[in-house]
């Protein structure tokens, strides 16, 4: 009898024991160490992963204040596509492109291509005037490379090169259009971009470019053309640019 009552307590025990685990293990638990963002990033290399995507929204400061509006889905297979905006109504410029990123070690590295289309104005956008009737637009191809890393448990940092390339754009000044007989180099950037999620939801970017461009990109901004294309000026010179917004 007291064998039995001893056998009873004891499987009393452990199925207490049992239960106890299976509540904690229902209990919604904290992030682990190198967890990723529950719809993971936009700029890293490692994208939001496949079926999933980010939107963004945020400002650039390059040359002059610009609003910029972001999305990016994962495809798969280190496949990602995405568009991006870039506006202040007197210019705007609109983009789509494709990226690939594989791991290595601890980084993520990847190549990027985008496609975007520029168009500008100035003397007519907000005021009705002709005193400087301007207005620019052209196309961008823009290859590139970055690389990623995790500097801490919700922090994430990626260095992102990228190279810009006009194969057509024109000015129109006045009555006079003038267009570069060839296509142009214009120069690169070079971002170094944090991205923080201490919530594992949405994403806080910040960040900064070096810029090392034509005089006139984009043209709309410093036009020295006479009708030719020795007008576009060459000169290439450096800028800096930051960037910061909030990830969906």
């Amino acid at each position: 009898m007291g064998r039995g009552v001893f056998t009873t307590r004891w499987v009393a025990a452990a199925l207490a024991v049992a239960l106890a685990a299976q509540a904690r293990a229902d209990e919604p638990q904290p992030a682990a160490e190198g967890a990723w963002p529950e719809r993971g990033l936009l700029f890293h290399p490692s994208g939001p992963g496949e079926g999933k995507d980010r939107w963004a929204v945020g400002g650039l400061w390059q040359i002059s204040p610009m609003f910029t509006a972001s999305y990016r889905r994962g495809l798969g297979s280190g496949f990602s596509a995405d568009a991006r905006l870039q506006t202040i109504v007197l210019y705007n410029q609109l983009g789509v492109g494709g990226q690939w990123a594989a791991g290595v070690g601890p980084f993520s590295l990847g190549l990027m291509l985008h496609l975007e289309a520029f168009f500008g104005t100035l003397g007519k956008a907000l005021v009705a005037t002709t005193a400087f009737d301007t207005v620019g637009w052209g196309l961008l191809t823009k290859p590139g490379a970055f690389a990623g890393l995790q500097v801490s448990q919700d922090s994430w940092l990626t260095l992102q090169y990228e190279a810009y390339f006009s194969p057509y754009q024109a000015t129109k000044l006045g009555d006079l259009v003038i267009s570069p007989e060839s296509r142009l180099y214009e120069g690169f950037g070079l971002s170094l971009i944090v991205e923080h999620a201490p919530s594992r939801q949405g994403v806080v970017y910040y960040g900064a470019t070096i810029y090392n461009t034509r005089a006139n990109y984009p043209i709309i901004f410093n036009v020295e053309a006479s009708g030719s294309s020795e007008g576009f000026n060459p000169n290439m010179i450096w800028y800096l640019g930051l960037l910061a917004g909030y990830e969906f």
